[in-house]
């Protein structure tokens, strides 16, 4: 068993057995990785796999938190579900998800794209349409947390909010098969690689291009 996977059980059965109430906040990296005995990378690496399946979420300088992570900054970026549609969502992410992507380029770390390549091995071993989004969600929003600018995750955060709306998911289960997966998994692979070359420019172009095809195959 990998020291990963170890760390992953070992992280699920302390949340269990401290009785944390959902939102409770964990303790620091630090005293985990200390408790667990574990390397601080090898401790993220484990936190993103929780985070990715909805036992946790982060929030950067505030810490990790028990449960599925609430409404996106609605305070600051109201965006009603009931108001928009699949169109207008896909307008934005082409505006804010490819300088993303550059952003990300300059300066994801090892360990933000060590994560990037867990959600594609994720995402290609999904046996449904349900897990497929879930590591597809987790690798764009591995993307934007990469790109650490807190307004531009912000508002990444309130957009994709969007996409765990009923309307959404029965786009998706319509449109998603088996030839698109295979081209999209294709996709996400070539801009992870260009974001771990920083080669901003093709990272910017690939996140348009792979946008561009999901907005066609869904509204087309």
């Amino acid at each position: 068993m990998s020291s990963k996977i170890l760390t992953v059980t070992k992280l699920r059965n302390l949340i269990r057995t401290s009785y944390f109430a959902p939102q409770a906040k964990l303790p620091s990296e630090r005293d985990l990785a200390t408790e667990l005995q574990v390397s601080r990378s090898t401790l993220r690496a484990a936190l993103g796999t929780l985070e990715a399946e909805g036992e946790i979420w982060r929030h950067v300088g505030r810490g990790t938190f028990v449960g599925k992570r609430p409404p996106e900054n609605t305070e600051v970026f109201p965006l009603p579900a009931d108001l928009t549609n699949p169109a207008e969502v896909m307008e934005v992410r082409l505006i804010i998800e490819p300088q993303i992507a550059d952003l990300a380029a300059h300066r994801a770390t090892v360990n933000d794209i060590d994560f990037m390549k867990q959600c594609l091995e994720k995402g290609d071993m999904a046996q449904d349409t349900a897990d497929y989004e879930m590591w597809d969600g987790a690798l764009h929003r591995a993307i934007a947390e990469a790109a650490r600018n807190t307004l531009l995750l912000a508002l990444f955060n309130a957009v994709n909010a969007i996409r765990e709306h009923a309307v959404w998911g029965r786009l998706k289960e319509a449109t998603l098969n088996d030839q698109r997966r295979r081209r999209y998994s294709i996709q996400h692979k070539n801009l992870v690689r260009a974001i771990e070359r920083r080669d901003a420019v093709d990272s910017q172009r690939l996140m348009r291009e792979h946008l561009t095809g999901v907005r066609d195959d869904m509204l087309i």
